[in-house]
């Protein structure tokens, strides 16, 4: 299984147009085989700040959200509507709850 986290701030003024493509990017995902979760959030205490949690199966489900046409598009936009490079983080999941 595959977890993890991105972060990424709107330029100041662009916030409605990156989370229009963030949503976007939700959608498509949502069709991929192995993508198991991918939520996309907004920082509460952080304006134009947005956080994805992702759930792949494997690493083939993963590699394949990544190089998938719709992906490279979002990214391609995404910069055009960030400052800095934004944050990624791969998760070992350690214990949890059901939900």
């Amino acid at each position: 299984m595959i977890r993890l986290t991105a972060k990424m701030q709107a330029k100041t003024g662009k916030e409605q147009e990156l989370e229009t493509v963030l949503r976007e990017l939700v959608k498509a995902t949502a069709t991929e085989e192995g993508s198991l979760e991918y939520r996309l959030h907004r920082i509460v205490d952080a304006p134009g700040t947005f956080r994805f949690i992702e759930k792949f199966k494997d690493q083939a489900a993963f590699d394949f959200h990544s190089t998938s046409a719709h992906f490279k598009t979002a990214i391609a936009q995404i910069g055009e509507l960030t400052e800095g490079d934004g944050e990624f983080e791969m998760l070992e999941l350690v214990d949890s709850i059901p939900e």
